[in-house]
């Protein structure tokens, strides 16, 4: 929908959810293969925080599936976020030497989320369901955002700003015992976008704490003199 801003794209500016498609079950699922690239915020621009591009598919392989998403992380220059249960993910991008493309898993999300989590640093992230729970709540939020105002008064919702059809539907159509594997790329996307948000502002308390005391400590410096 959107080409990368520059080449190569800003590092971070870009993230990518993936749920892969389960090629190990039968031939008849009709699971798919399913990937979200969301554009961060840059400053200026009026397409930040919006979906830039989509691939959905179920090829004869999964290293079919892998490679594009393998050119779509180099194009953009982004991290897969994505279900770390299918192992077929982390075994291309070992195999290519690209493991650098695949995201660490959501640390932030996971403590907010369950309780005296003791999962390994890992790459991706396991659905739990408390983790279902959340995602689905982000989801919400980011839909009904409002990120503008039209000529008429009327608000412009994140939704709005969705061109992939298939995505929309499965969002009206959406329940926890269908095969939406749209909606669960989108929402392993907006697990790592609020996981990235969440450190954003644990960073920012830490610098506004290490100020407080580097002000302390020169004003108690001063008076010792």
């Amino acid at each position: 929908f959107e080409p990368p801003v520059n080449n190569p794209a800003p590092a971070g500016l870009y993230k990518i959810g993936h749920d892969p498609d389960r090629q190990n079950q039968a031939e008849t699922s009709t699971s798919l293969g399913a990937t979200y690239v969301r554009k961060g915020f840059q400053q200026g621009s009026h397409t930040s925080d919006t979906i830039v591009a989509s691939y959905i598919g179920r090829p004869n392989t999964s290293d079919d599936y892998n490679r594009t998403l393998e050119m779509l992380a180099e194009l953009y220059n982004a991290k897969i976020g994505y279900e770390n249960e299918v192992t077929e993910v982390r075994s291309y991008f070992e195999k290519r030497k690209k493991l650098h493309y695949l995201a660490l898993q959501p640390d932030a999300i996971i403590s907010a989320n369950i309780k005296n989590s003791k999962v390994a640093r890992v790459y991706g992230i396991h659905m739990h369901e408390k983790l279902k729970d959340a995602g689905e709540k982000y989801i919400k939020r980011w839909l009904l955002t409002v990120r503008n105002i039209d000529e008429h008064g009327n608000q412009i919702l994140n939704l709005n700003t969705i061109y992939d059809i298939g995505l929309l539907e499965e969002l009206i159509q959406y329940n926890r015992k269908g095969n939406f594997d749209r909606v669960m790329a989108f929402l392993i996307l907006m697990m790592f976008v609020e996981d990235e948000d969440a450190r954003k502002k644990t960073d920012n308390n830490n610098d506004e704490l290490k100020q407080i005391f580097t002000n302390f400590a020169n004003n108690l410096f001063k008076y010792a003199i």
